[in-house]
């Protein structure tokens, strides 16, 4: 006769189970009664149970049914707008009115991310990012370290930048693996995100942006110049990109800080001799 192992969260969860952590989510979260608060992922609801006590009502979205049908028998319809979806399959510009507010309601964001989804969740805020007002969320530290590097960090990357330029990333605590049930093996960061506004990246320079971002942080190990070359088709072309923009071509990418790009990215040609090839298994810059 067999013992019965414990069932393995389906999705990578790592459940909260420190009601401190969740109080202090929810106290930087700074959510007023009847605010528009989205929590991505409720899971088991330790957090969900604090913020409803802050808020009074929020939405969650939940992909697991086992767990929405566990949330739905411990909270009421007034208390959780639940929505059995992938968040990354939902737009934020929805979430407003499921709780009586408008299309496009800036929305306070809270969540514990499965680790699996936190770097596309993150530039989910950056696509979205006029629906949300700000956002507390937890992230593998590793992913928290490069969501909040300086330029000349290792972890300084192409998703850094673009989330400097929509938000002010801020580092709240770390949490440690008994904070979770089951224990992940690394630790968890906390971050606040505060939508920047007006924010320095214009939407119709997005385009831009990515597709230098991307030649850019290709090779880190190229120069700039190095990297946009073979991006661009000739040294000529590089050369002249980069001195419209005031960056030394001798550097990395890792060391030009969130404005330099977007200098390049002025300076970037609309039409790019070459077609730009995005590498397999890559749905963007990281």
């Amino acid at each position: 006769m067999t013992r019965d192992r414990p069932r393995r969260p389906p999705l990578g969860q790592n459940f909260l189970v420190d009601r401190g952590a969740a109080e202090r989510v929810v106290e930087a979260l700074g959510a007023s009664v009847g605010a528009p608060v989205l929590e991505i992922g409720p899971g088991r609801g330790a957090l969900t149970g604090a913020l409803i006590a802050r808020a009074g009502r929020i939405c969650g979205v939940e992909l697991d049914a086992r767990l929405a049908d566990a949330l739905r028998q411990r909270f009421s319809e007034a208390q959780l707008v639940l929505v059995r979806e992938d968040v990354l399959r939902v737009e934020l510009a929805q979430a407003g009115p499921w709780l009586g507010w408008p299309p496009r309601t800036p929305l306070f964001v809270a969540g514990n991310l499965p680790y699996g989804i936190s770097k596309p969740v993150a530039r989910k805020l950056v696509d979205e990012r006029e629906c949300v007002a700000r956002a507390v969320l937890m992230f593998q530290k590793e992913v928290a370290d490069r969501l909040t590097a300086a330029p000349g960090q290792r972890a300084y990357a192409a998703l850094t930048v673009l989330v400097s330029l929509t938000y002010e990333v801020l580092r709240l605590f770390d949490l440690p693996p008994t904070a979770f049930r089951p224990r992940p093996r690394v630790r968890s960061t906390v971050t606040r995100w505060m939508r920047r506004s007006p924010p320095p990246l214009d939407p119709s320079l997005e385009p831009r942006l990515l597709a230098c971002l991307a030649a850019s942080f290709g090779r880190r190990r190229q120069t700039l110049h190095n990297n946009l070359r073979a991006k661009l088709g000739s040294a000529a072309e590089s050369a002249r990109v980069l001195e419209a923009a005031g960056l030394d071509g001798s550097l990395r990418a890792e060391c030009v800080p969130p404005d330099g790009f977007l200098a390049l990215a002025r300076a970037w040609p609309l039409a790019p001799s070459r077609p730009q090839v995005v590498p397999r298994g890559r749905s963007g810059p990281g």
